[in-house]
């Protein structure tokens, strides 16, 4: 996973950007239980975010698989889309495809949450 701007962050005044990285963090790693999130001192960056991201679903597809539907079902994408872009993906590019997928959704419910509670 390349290091791109995060999702939702663009619609942010530049002085909420730092508070919804580290929101983001935060949901990731709550989200992502059981695979361990490594905290983040200090507001993270973009790429530091992308990278821990994409180490965690590394290992959530090679160790966790199990839990794969349960982490899903929490983050609220669906299964079914999932599977699809999995099967359509070579093995290698997996973890990109699905961190990608769990960076947009995670991001959007942050963006969202930080949007209509300053209303």
């Amino acid at each position: 996973m390349n290091s791109t701007p995060i999702p939702y962050s663009e619609k942010l005044p530049a002085d909420s950007q730092a508070d919804f990285l580290r929101k983001l963090a935060a949901q990731l790693a709550k989200d992502l239980y059981p695979v361990e999130w490594a905290e983040l001192t200090g507001t993270p960056t973009p790429s530091e975010i992308q990278a821990q991201l994409r180490q965690s679903v590394a290992a959530l597809i090679s160790e966790h698989n199990s839990s794969m539907g349960n982490v899903l079902y929490r983050i609220d994408l669906p299964e079914g889309k999932i599977r699809a872009l999995m099967a359509a993906t070579a093995a290698e590019e997996r973890a990109d495809v699905l961190a990608k997928q769990i960076l947009e959704r995670e991001a959007k419910k942050v963006w969202m949450r930080m949007h209509y509670s300053a209303m």
